[in-house]
């Protein structure tokens, strides 16, 4: 295989032949991720396969146009999942502001109470999303890692080099004030 001389390189080894514009390097990294972000952004983004292939494509293009925004000081598992939870972050402002204009310039049909329940949910949804932006980046993802990606505290803990009980009380404080907050 043409790969064989890196393909046993940590991730950050890897990305630092990446800046060195070596694309056997990249093409493991990719190997490696590929189907994790692909599987994040397919449940952060509403369900839509082509979508989360697009945002697979376009996070690993960043990354082979602008290998410098890499910091050897980062751990590569967490960077590249902030790099996707601000690509969904992009997304779902994106996505807000389509809405808006939607309703503000074309007249609206009587809603169903389906639609209103739908309606609903993506105000909830929009509601939380906000908060957790008011958070900071590290709660919110991980509460998106916990709560959207349905990942184990454990994996999350590997990945992002966290302790579980660090996770469990930052999950924990990050529920309460999103539960206090959206009291009426």
């Amino acid at each position: 295989m043409i790969f064989n001389k890196h393909v046993n390189r940590t991730d950050e080894e890897l990305m630092v032949l990446v800046k060195n514009r070596n694309h056997q390097a990249f093409s493991i990294l990719y190997n490696r991720y590929a189907d994790r972000l692909n599987a994040f952004f397919y449940r952060m983004l509403w369900s839509n396969r082509e979508m989360s292939e697009d945002f697979v494509h376009d996070l690993f293009s960043k990354i082979i146009n602008k290998p410098e925004l890499y910091d050897e000081s980062y751990m590569v598992k967490p960077w590249l999942f902030r790099i996707a939870s601000n690509m969904c972050k992009n997304a779902y402002r994106k996505r807000s502001f389509e809405e808006a204009y939607q309703k503000a310039h074309f007249h609206e049909e009587p809603i169903t109470q389906l639609q209103e329940h739908q309606l609903d949910e993506v105000v909830l949804t929009d509601q939380i999303h906000e908060l957790l932006d008011e958070m900071g980046e590290e709660r919110k993802m991980l509460f998106l890692l916990r709560y959207q990606q349905e990942l184990p505290i454990q994996t999350i803990a590997e990945m992002l080099d966290i302790s579980e009980g660090t996770i469990k009380s930052r999950l924990f404080y990050t529920k309460e004030k999103i539960r206090t907050s959206l009291k009426y």
